[in-house]
């Protein structure tokens, strides 16, 4: 079995974000690791995930 690898630029913009899948029924998120997993890089590739970072710089900007 290969070993999942990414190429070094690609690696660098994803590691700058903590994603998460969408909430499911029970009002949990599963935490995803595209870095690591290429299912989980599959589903950042798809826009499934949800970078938990962006919301907060959001929050931030609203409240300067």
């Amino acid at each position: 079995m290969t070993r999942f690898r990414l190429p070094r630029k690609i690696k660098k913009k994803v590691r700058k974000g903590f994603y998460f899948y969408p909430k499911d029924e029970r009002d949990c998120c599963l935490v995803a690791w595209p870095r690591k997993d290429q299912e989980d890089y599959n589903a950042f590739k798809k826009g499934i995930l949800t970078n938990i970072l962006d919301d907060l710089k959001k929050i931030k900007k609203l409240l300067n």
